[in-house]
C-alpha cells in the first residue's frame, strides 16, 4: 500500500500556476460557488461513463501529500474525505462547493480505481501524474469561489480480474480474508512486476479486483495467486493482449484448509476482542520454522494493541531475521501495521516489546529519523520499517498490529 507518496515540487508548482490562471481568467465571478467540471475519456478518446471522480483535500506530510481523513478525530479509513460525483454516459462530471486549498483529483475507490489518471487539461495547461503519485491522481490548487470548466481528463482503463477461490474438494472458499498477488511478465522485454492486495471472498468464493494494465504493445503474462492462513494456491498463467480489459481466474488450494474464522469450530482461537468488533481474520497462524503463533489484530493505537496482546498472553511481534520478516509479509501482508520495536525507554535505543535482543532490522531508507512533529517512539511496517509518533500523519493510518506468542494454547 508507501501507500500515499505522491507529492513532487513540480506537481505543486504546476498546481499553483493553475490557481493563478484561474484567478485571472475568472476574476469577475468573485462571489460564485466553486466549480470543477469537465469530462473523462480513455486513451482512445472514448468517454468513461459511470466512474466516480473526486476532489480530495490533501495535507502536506513528510515528503508527500496525504488525503485528509473523513473527520479530524477519526482514524483514516480506506476512503478519504472527498467531494465526489459519478460521470454520465458521455463521461461528463461537475463538482461544486469543494472549498479551498490543495486537492487531489482522482478516481474512487481510492486504492482500486477502474482506471488510472494519466493527465488532465484545463485552461490550456496539461498536468501529468508522476511516478511518485502511483497513478492515483494529480494535486493542484483552485482558489475558493473560482469556476473551472471544460476540463478534459484522460485515463487508462484498468484490468478487471475476477477470481474464484475453491477448496481442494471444489467447494468455494466463502467469506474468507485472503491475500491476492498478481505477477506480470512482459514478452516485449522480459520485465517483471508484482502487486498484492488483501480482500474478502463473497459467499460464492469470488473476488473482483482492479489492477493497472502494463503500458506495452506486446502480450503480457498474468499470474494470480492467493494466500489463506499460510496456505498458497496459484492459477495457470494467462497471456493477455494489451487491449484486454478483463479476465477470470480460478484458484484451487491443493491441500485441506481449516474452516473460515468466525465459524463455531474456530471461536476458541479468536481474540477476546472479537465480541467488541474485531474482524474475523484475527486468528493464530503457526510459523513452522520457529513454532511461534502470530495474529494480525485491529487496534486503535499502540496502547490498545499492547493491551490486546497482554489479554492473549502475547506481545507485539519481534522480528529476528530476514526469514521471519519474509514469512510474516507473505502470510499477513502487514503494510501499515504496528510491530513491537520501540525506543520508549530511551530515545534512540530500540527494543522489542517482548524484551528480546534486537538482532535484525529492516529500516526503510532514511529511517529511523526524527521530524519536527514530536517524538516517534513506535515502528510501523511500511515496506521497510518506519518510526512514527502521534503528531505524524501515518499515525492516522494505523489500524492493525501483529502480535506473537510461543505457541497456540
Amino acid at each position: 500500500m508507501n501507500r500515499l507518496t505522491f507529492r513532487t515540487s513540480l506537481t505543486f508548482l504546476a498546481g499553483m500556476l493553475v490557481c493563478l490562471l484561474i484567478v485571472s481568467h475568472d476574476g469577475i465571478a468573485q462571489e460564485a460557488a466553486s466549480l470543477f467540471a469537465g469530462r473523462v475519456i480513455d486513451e482512445g478518446g472514448e468517454p468513461m461513463g459511470g466512474v466516480t471522480v473526486a476532489l480530495m483535500p490533501v495535507e502536506d506530510g513528510p515528503g508527500a501529500w496525504f488525503p485528509m481523513p473523513i473527520a479530524a478525530d477519526t482514524p483514516w479509513s480506506d476512503e478519504p474525505r472527498a467531494f465526489a460525483t459519478v460521470t454520465d454516459a458521455d463521461g461528463n462530471f461537475s463538482i461544486a462547493d469543494f472549498g479551498s486549498g490543495p486537492v487531489l483529483f482522482g478516481l474512487l475507490p481510492f486504492y482500486h480505481p477502474p482506471a488510472d489518471v494519466l493527465h488532465l487539461e484545463m485552461n490550456g495547461l496539461i498536468l501529468y501524474t508522476s511516478r511518485l503519485a502511483r497513478d492515483r491522481g494529480i494535486v493542484f490548487v483552485i482558489e475558493s469561489g473560482k469556476q473551472v470548466e471544460n476540463v478534459e481528463v484522460t485515463v487508462r482503463r484498468a484490468l478487471q480480474i475476477q477470481v474464484t477461490v475453491r477448496r481442494m474438494d471444489e467447494e468455494p472458499l466463502a467469506n474468507a480474508d485472503i491475500q491476492l498477488r498478481l505477477q506480470l511478465l512482459s514478452l516485449e522485454d522480459g520485465d517483471k512486476s508484482s502487486k498484492s492486495w488483501s480482500g474478502q471472498t463473497d459467499a460464492d468464493g469470488e473476488f473482483v479486483q482492479w489492477a493497472s494494465r502494463w503500458p506495452t504493445s506486446a502480450p503480457v503474462y498474468y499470474i494470480v495467486s492467493a494466500t489463506y492462513q499460510g496456505h498458497r494456491a496459484q492459477a495457470k498463467p494467462v497471456l493477455l493482449n494489451p487491449e484486454t480489459l478483463s479476465f477470470t481466474s480460478v484458484l484451487r488450494f491443493p491441500m485441506p484448509l481449516p474452516p473460515v474464522p468466525g465459524n463455531a469450530s474456530h471461536q476458541h482461537h479468536a481474540s477476546a476482542s472479537v465480541s467488541s468488533g474485531m474482524t474475523p481474520h484475527g486468528v493464530w497462524v503457526i510459523n513452522p520454522s520457529n513454532g511461534h503463533a502470530y495474529k494480525k489484530i485491529r487496534c486503535s493505537g499502540p496502547e490498545d494493541a499492547i493491551f490486546q496482546a497482554s489479554e492473549e498472553g502475547a506481545y507485539l511481534v519481534s522480528i529476528n531475521d530476514a526469514a521471519e520478516q519474509q514469512w510474516l509479509e507473505r502470510v499477513f501482508s502487514p503494510y501499515l501495521t504496528l510491530i513491537g520495536l520501540n525506543d520508549i525507554a530511551k530515545e534512540g535505543e530500540w527494543r522489542w516489546h517482548s524484551g528480546e535482543p534486537v538482532t535484525y532490522t529492516n529500516w526503510a531508507p532514511h529511517e529511523p529519523h526524527d521530524t519536527n512533529r514530536g517524538e516517534e517512539d513506535y515502528v510501523m511496517w511500511r515496506g521497510g520499517w518506519a518510526d512514527i509518533g502521534p503528531e505524524q500523519i501515518p499515525w492516522r493510518l494505523l489500524r492493525t498490529a501483529l502480535i506473537e506468542k510461543e505457541g497456540k494454547q
